[in-house]
C-alpha cells in the first residue's frame, strides 16, 4: 500500500512534535564497522580476493657451503559475485502536490515524508547487518505446523531466537516452500501473519523473502564446511586455509570454551571483538559477575560502542541479529565489504528531485528505490573463530 494522506491524518495535529519516534531498533553494530572495498577487485560483476594460502617454501637453515633450495609462497586468488539489494517505497500522487504548498498542514506532510524516507534508510540498513550474520540462505523463519489452502501462517525458529515474525512485515512478499510469492496482509502475532492468499506447505517450511539472493554472512564466513561447503569459489575440504576455527558442540558456554576457540585464531592473526546475541551476552555478563570481576559495559569499539570484555582487552559485543547460541570471534583485517556502489544510493528517476518515478502499474503512485551493490568477503578464514550451539545455565 502506498502512504496516503489519510494514513497520516491523525498525524497532523502533533506538528508541535518535532520528531515522531521510530519504535524499531536502529543499531547495526557489524555493519558500521566492517571496512569497505579492503584488499578486493572489482570486475563487472565479481569480487576477486588476493589470497596467500601458503607459507614461502625457500627458508632454510643450511651448513657451511650448503647452497639452499629456492621456493615461493603459494597464492590463490578467490572470487565471488556482487549482490543486489533494493529498498523502495510508495508515495501518492496526493501526498507529493499536497507536499508542494504552503501552510502548516502541508510542513507537517512534507515531515511525514521525511519521516518515511528516513524509516526505509533505517530498516535497508537493519536488513544488511541482519545478512551479515548469515549464511546466504536468507532464511527469515519456519512455518510451525501443516498449512492446507490456508491463510494463517503460524512460524517459529527465527535465527536470532527472538520473535519469529521479528523480520517480517505488512506488505512484503515471501515465499513459503515452492510456493509463488505471496504478500503478507498483515502481522498478528510474534508466531503468527496473515497471507494476501491461500496456499500449502509441509511443517518446517523456510521461509524467505521473495527473489532471495543474499549476501554472505558470517555463519558462512566463520565456517569448517558445515554450513556453507564452497566459499568463495573454493570447496573448503580441498582447502584448508579456507576453514575458520569451529567449535560445534552443543553446551552450557564457558569461559574455557571461548579461550580455547581465541587461541587457535591467535595463531594466525587472533580475533578482535567477539559478537553474540542477548542471551549469551547477558549470560558471559553473569559468568563474569560470578567470578567476582567487573561485568559493566565499557567502550570496546572506536565510536562508542560499548559490551564487555574478555581476555586481551577483546571486547564482547551485542548485536541482535546475531544468530541464537553463536559467539563470532571476529578480526576485521580479515574481512571487507566490497562494494559496487555507494550504499543506500537512489536509483535514477524521472521526476520530484531524481528520486522518485511513477509506478508503472498504478500513475497516482510515485515509487523511490533505494540501491545497494555489495557482498561480505573474507580475506583470511583461520584469524576467526565460532561458537555455536551454546546455550546459558538456565
Amino acid at each position: 500500500m502506498a502512504l496516503q494522506i489519510s494514513n497520516i491524518a491523525a498525524v497532523l495535529k502533533k506538528v508541535i512534535v518535532p520528531v515522531i519516534q521510530n519504535q524499531l531498533p536502529k543499531e547495526s553494530v557489524f555493519f558500521d564497522k566492517v571496512k569497505k572495498n579492503s584488499g578486493v577487485t572489482i570486475a563487472n560483476n565479481q569480487i576477486y580476493i588476493a589470497a596467500r594460502t601458503g607459507r614461502h617454501s625457500g627458508i632454510y637453515t643450511v651448513a657451511e657451503g650448503t647452497e639452499p633450495y629456492a621456493g615461493k609462497a603459494k597464492y590463490l586468488q578467490p572470487y565471488t559475485s556482487m549482490k543486489y539489494a533494493f529498498g523502495t517505497l510508495e508515495l501518492s500522487d496526493q501526498v507529493l502536490e499536497a507536499a508542494g504548498q504552503s501552510n502548516q498542514s502541508v510542513k507537517a506532510i512534507a515531515s511525514i515524508l521525511n519521516t518515511e524516507i528516513t524509516a526505509l534508510k533505517e530498516d535497508f540498513r537493519k536488513d544488511i547487518n541482519r545478512q551479515m550474520m548469515g549464511d546466504g540462505n536468507g532464511v527469515l523463519c519456519l512455518a510451525n505446523g501443516t498449512g492446507i489452502a490456508s491463510t494463517a501462517l503460524v512460524v517459529d525458529t527465527n535465527p536470532n531466537g527472538g520473535d519469529a515474525t521479528e523480520y517480517l512485515a505488512e506488505g512484503m512478499y515471501i515465499v513459503v516452500d515452492t510456493n509463488s510469492a505471496v504478500a503478507i496482509t498483515s502481522v498478528d502475532s510474534a508466531t503468527g501473519i496473515t497471507l494476501a492468499s491461500a496456499i500449502s506447505w509441509p511443517d518446517n517450511s523456510k521461509v524467505y523473502k521473495a527473489g532471495t539472493a543474499e549476501i554472505m554472512g558470517l555463519n558462512g564466513i566463520i565456517d569448517d564446511g558445515t554450513n556453507v561447503a564452497t566459499i568463495q569459489n573454493m570447496l573448503r575440504s580441498s582447502y584448508p586455509f579456507a576453514n575458520a576455527n569451529v567449535d560445534h558442540s552443543a553446551a552450557t558456554l564457558t569461559e574455557a570454551q571461548m579461550i580455547a576457540q581465541y587461541l587457535k585464531a591467535k595463531r594466525y592473526g587472533g580475533s578482535k571483538t567477539i559478537f553474540t546475541g542477548p542471551t549469551l551476552f547477558q549470560y558471559y555478563g553473569s559468568l563474569l559477575t560470578s567470578m567476582k570481576r567487573t561485568a559493566n559495559l565499557s567502550e570496546v569499539l572506536k565510536g562508542g560502542w560499548k559490551g564487555l570484555e574478555f581476555m586481551d582487552g577483546v571486547g564482547v559485543m551485542l548485536d541482535f541479529d546475531t544468530w541464537s547460541g553463536c559467539m563470532h570471534m571476529v578480526d576485521f583485517n580479515d574481512l571487507t565489504i566490497a562494494e559496487m556502489s555507494d550504499p543506500f544510493a537512489w536509483l535514477e528517476a524521472d521526476t520530484h528531485g531524481g528520486i522518485l518515478k511513477r509506478s508503472a502499474s498504478n500513475r497516482t503512485v510515485w515509487e523511490g528505490t533505494l540501491k545497494y551493490y555489495f557482498n561480505l568477503v573474507a580475506l583470511k578464514f583461520k584469524g576467526m573463530a565460532t561458537l555455536r550451539n551454546k546455550t546459558n545455565a538456565g
